[in-house]
């Protein structure tokens, strides 16, 4: 994976970066957290989640809430969804707002960008794909419901949108983030479905009067578990399968986890299930591929006797001899969670650790800890997994440190991670690689068979007016990130 730094193109395509969900930016990293501008996102209403529960008003962005990034005509471009209902275009050098466009309802996925093989002119050179919340003032079922859109990037004038059926779930809405490979553009939509669409061929659709475009489905699989999986939260409006992950690949293999507890293997010519993994519990973070072919799976306290926290599933496997090491969170009561991982798992092998340094995984979790582990040196004696299960391996803690939960996925870029929580904070660390020897303590060693002590340092902070739930990025010495209070940020080094 080669992301060019200079030239023009798009240079975040999705959420984490790209296809592997394992790429969060190109630095130097700054030094500092100063605001070189910020964007004002406003906030906008949306529904409760269950039909009888008020109506609720959000500020800025959330989970997950990373901008895509391109470069176009020598200028940088940030493409951000808010709470205010609208996606934004943003020039990266002063913050100015060129375009919003209006899904009807907050907007919680961050954007895809794709390049268009057949534009009618520079303004739709790009695709700028994104999903929503059902639509404020729609209710479940009704035949407008289209929470996955896609718009020119030079203009922001809507292409097309896909139209989310209603299942057994009680949600039409669409918080992943689509992966486009091969002129396809695979996507997770909350109901359970997860399609391959051909984004460049559309077709009319006639709704409520209007006359929309919709993207062709080349294949569409519905994944929501077992009949037991739809029995354990049963409510009036459904039941909690949804999918609000985003897919990510590992070789010829699309992988993404569903709220009906289950992690799936999909083939990616046509979608069939090839992988299945039942952990049981709600799933809400992306699974991510590490460069050794392993699967990282956040996983939520729910559902589950057992805690949450980060399990690592080899898919070369059979399923239920897959699982390497589980490693186990406190549990913890914070808004509407019990404990476990909500965010995805940041892997530093894009940055050294796929060969040169040791393989490292980065996580928050609701228990208020950020925590560094190994992703191949084991701990001493085993743990209990999610449910309960015994004998699971665990790897070794390198490092955590208090941030007062988050569900933001950290990110690592080259020896600095940048973290975001529930503390207000914008937290920015550097990790420090030093030598050493086989045997010495707390030594880890890297895959070309070296040996390192790992230790992590905070550098710089940044405190928001509230607090932090989406993803950063950093890009060439600048940290973009939006907060719950309303706005989204440039830092760097004023």
């Amino acid at each position: 994976m080669t992301v060019a730094k200079g030239g023009d193109g798009i240079k975040m395509a999705t959420f984490l970066g790209t296809a592997s969900r394992r790429f969060y930016g190109l630095g130097p990293a700054p030094r500092r957290l100063d605001v070189i501008w910020k964007a004002r996102i406003g906030g906008g209403w949306t529904s409760g989640r269950f039909s009888n529960d008020p109506n609720m008003y959000w500020a800025g962005t959330g989970w997950t809430g990373a901008p895509a990034l391109v470069r176009d005509g020598g200028k940088l471009y940030l493409l951000i969804g808010g709470y205010d209902h609208k996606l934004h275009k943003i020039d990266a050098a002063t913050g100015k707002i060129l375009w919003t466009y209006d899904f009807g309802d907050v907007i919680k996925s961050s954007p895809s960008v794709i390049a268009n093989p057949h534009p009618t002119s520079a303004d739709d050179r790009f695709l700028v794909l994104a999903g929503s919340r059902r639509g404020f003032g729609l209710a479940l079922g009704d035949p407008r419901i289209a929470s996955y859109r896609a718009v020119a990037f030079g203009t922001g004038k809507e292409e097309w949108r896909l139209p989310v059926p209603r299942t057994l779930n009680y949600t039409q809405d669409c918080d992943g983030s689509g992966l486009f490979l091969d002129g396809l553009d695979y996507i997770g939509v909350e109901p359970g479905w997860v399609y391959a669409l051909d984004p460049f061929h559309t077709q009319p659709w006639q709704v409520g009067g209007r006359t929309y475009r919709r993207p062709e489905a080349v294949h569409g699989t519905l994944l929501i578990g077992t009949a037991a999986d739809a029995a354990r939260d049963q409510h009036p409006d459904g039941a909690n399968l949804a999918i609000e992950a985003s897919p990510a690949l590992l070789g010829d293999t699309i992988y993404i986890a569903s709220g009906d507890g289950h992690v799936y293997g999909l083939r990616r010519s046509d979608l069939a299930v090839v992988f299945d993994y039942r952990i049981g519990s709600d799933l809400d973070g992306t699974t991510v591929p590490t460069r050794t072919g392993k699967l990282l799976v956040p996983i939520e306290k729910q559902y589950i006797k057992g805690h949450g926290g980060v399990l690592m599933l080899d898919p070369a496997k059979p399923a239920a001899q897959s699982p390497v090491w589980f490693f186990p969170t406190g549990d913890r009561p914070v808004a509407e969670w019990s404990g476990g991982v909500i965010g995805s798992v940041a892997v530093n092998d894009e940055y050294g650790g796929a060969g040169r340094y040791p393989a490292l995984a980065a996580f928050n979790a609701i228990d208020g800890n950020l925590y560094l582990v190994s992703q191949d040196t084991l701990a001493p004696g085993t743990v209990r997994g999610p449910n309960r299960e015994r004998g699971l391996r665990t790897p070794v803690m390198v490092w955590k440190t208090w941030v007062n939960s988050s569900i933001s996925t950290p990110i690592i870029v080259d020896d600095t991670i940048v973290d975001a929580a529930y503390d207000d904070v914008v937290h920015m660390y550097h990790i420090d690689y030093v030598p050493a020897s086989a045997g010495a303590a707390g030594a880890l060693r890297s895959r070309d068979g070296h040996w390192w002590t790992v230790t992590v340092r905070r550098t710089a902070t940044f405190t928001g007016g509230s607090s932090f739930e989406s993803t950063p990025v950093l890009w060439d010495g600048r940290v973009y990130i939006g907060s719950r209070d309303g706005w989204f940020y440039c830092l760097g080094d004023k």
